[in-house]
């Protein structure tokens, strides 16, 4: 297994930790957010994204948290998109896979409830919510696979280790176990949609744009024609902007990626209460289920 980790998770007490997933500093608690999206860009959660390009499996997170153990592995199919999700909270085992949702090997429908997660709906995304810790994985599924996925949790740790987070790292304490499965070094070719994009971030990423046409290129690269592939990573980027840049209302003109559809009478929202984005009811009053972070 490829060993990419996103980070090791480890946060000190009284420190404040600024990463795109936003701060919060207790003297209990510190957030962290660690995402993948597209056909491999991958967000640590303090730092730069970076792009990975392998169909072999590796590991997102793994960490340790009183005494239960919590492993998320990841691996992408020649589409780009993920096409096996394991997550593994204390020894239960839930496998994202086909568009099915496994636990201990057998299929699940939602909501399901466990003694150890939840798994239900989240507006226009899936979410597993641990019952042991506040800590949560919510992916986004499309024809093919999962175009974006991520990590969030509020954790303290009262031992120091580790910060794994570097790129170069990661890459050099890999390990593969797979003969079959292929990491590749990122190539990208100058893409008009990409430089067309960035064009209007200029004010949110500043001296970072560079870095993030070049990642966009590398992300687009042989994956041209796959809309999951190149939107999963412009919405990304409009909503890190957020909706007072002046790409979030058109990124969507620019990039062709339509919005997404919802179930029922349920409406699409770029940004709403339930979730950044997600469907909402037009007529709360008819409807008194709510969802919550």
């Amino acid at each position: 297994m490829l060993l990419l980790k996103c980070y090791y998770i480890v946060f000190f007490p009284y420190l404040s930790v600024f990463g795109t997933g936003g701060s919060v500093t207790t003297k209990e608690t510190q957030k962290f957010t660690c995402r993948t999206y597209g056909s491999g860009v991958v967000q640590p959660f303090k730092g730069l994204g970076y792009y990975v390009r392998s169909n072999c499996p590796f590991t997102l997170t793994r960490f340790t948290h009183n005494r239960v153990e919590y492993d998320i592995t990841i691996r992408r199919g020649d589409s780009g998109l993920l096409v096996q999700v394991e997550i593994t909270m204390n020894k239960v085992r839930t496998v994202l896979q086909n568009g099915s949702i496994l636990v201990e090997k057998k299929s699940v429908s939602l909501p399901y409830d466990h003694t150890y997660q939840h798994i239900f709906q989240y507006g226009i995304y899936t979410r597993l919510r641990s019952s042991l810790l506040p800590l949560s994985v919510t992916w986004h599924s499309v024809p093919g696979g999962i175009d974006s996925l991520w990590v969030r949790g509020y954790i303290m740790y009262e031992s120091l280790n580790k910060v794994k987070c570097n790129k170069q790292q990661l890459i050099t304490e890999s390990k593969l176990t797979q003969e079959t499965c292929q990491t590749r070094d990122p190539v990208f070719v100058t893409n008009q949609v990409c430089r067309e994009f960035f064009s209007y971030t200029m004010e949110c990423l500043q001296v970072k744009t560079p870095f993030y046409i070049q990642l966009c290129e590398e992300n687009i690269y042989s994956f041209e024609n796959s809309k999951y592939v190149h939107c999963a990573f412009f919405k990304e980027i409009a909503l890190h902007c957020g909706n007072k840049s002046y790409v979030w209302q058109k990124w969507r003109a620019i990039t062709k990626c339509a919005e997404p559809t919802c179930p029922g009478d349920l409406v699409y929202k770029e940004e709403g209460n339930a979730f950044i984005p997600s469907c909402s009811n037009p007529n709360p009053r008819k409807h008194t289920g709510t969802i919550s972070g």
